[in-house]
């Protein structure tokens, strides 16, 4: 029988131009430009290299109404099967994310791997995959780098630590936490999406499923009080002998 994988895709703000105290407030966030979160496309592209060698089926899922990135119609312009958004209206917190999507993850149906990046844009705790496997009652992997093997009722995974890499397997069903470093011309770099698909897809429905068709309070149980921008560290640079040990200790100590 064919296995059966269900990615959870996010769309985030794209900060990595921004500088000084451009984040010092919640509006000028949303006015930044989005892309899709970098570890879920990571999870995808593993997703769809387990469906082109052995043939599965997979199915993606999102938070977030569409934007000027639909990180769902990109999924399904590089093979995703099926495709399913769950709106909820204001903002959720991430336990209210978590208790929405899990819900979601099991009205998808049976499923055998639960696939998501490990970065932190969700309440920037890095917890969502926990809180996943929890609910769904789901083994965890975290820090994945690949999946090597998903046979029977275990899947196989590695994943980098200092000086070496780690092997670790679990039953299934299971949620992977992904947070893969590509290398240069790295087998595992995300697909582009495809022009053909593109044109068959751009019209397709995606199904939207509301906080009441699952059934959960999306009430968040957390209150962001401020959101206040770090000062910029200015530091100079300066020629330091390296053969003097008090100008190099007046150094470090300027800089910490």
């Amino acid at each position: 029988m064919a296995k059966h994988i269900i990615v959870v895709v996010r769309e985030v703000w794209d900060t990595r131009d921004i500088i000084g105290d451009a984040l010092g407030a919640d509006g000028a966030l949303r006015a930044l430009p989005r892309r899709f979160e970098p570890e879920d496309l990571n999870s995808l592209e593993q997703a769809l290299q387990i469906k082109d060698r052995d043939g599965c089926k997979v199915s993606v899922v999102s938070l977030a109404p569409a934007g000027d990135l639909d990180v769902l119609r990109e999924c399904l312009y590089r093979g995703a099967d099926e495709a399913v958004r769950v709106v909820a209206q204001g903002a959720v917190d991430s336990a209210a994310t978590a208790a929405l999507l899990a819900a979601a993850i099991r009205r998808l149906g049976e499923h055998d791997l639960v696939l998501l990046g490990v970065g932190v844009p969700d309440g920037e705790n890095s917890l969502l995959a926990g809180e996943l496997a929890g609910r769904l009652g789901h083994g965890q992997i975290t820090y994945v780098d690949s999946i090597t093997e998903l046979s029977g009722d275990q899947v196989a995974c590695r994943r980098e630590i200092e000086m070496g890499s780690e092997f670790i397997s679990a039953p299934l069903p299971a949620v992977l936490a992904l947070g893969v470093y590509l290398l240069k011309d790295d087998p595992r770099t995300p697909r582009a999406a495809k022009a053909m698909l593109k044109l068959k897809l751009k019209k397709a429905p995606i199904a939207e499923w509301t906080a009441t068709d699952l059934g959960v309070d999306p009430a968040p149980r957390v209150r962001v009080a401020a959101l206040r921008a770090l000062p910029q560290r200015q530091v100079e640079t300066r020629d330091v002998d390296p053969g003097n040990e008090a100008a190099l200790k007046a150094m470090l100590q300027d800089i910490r």
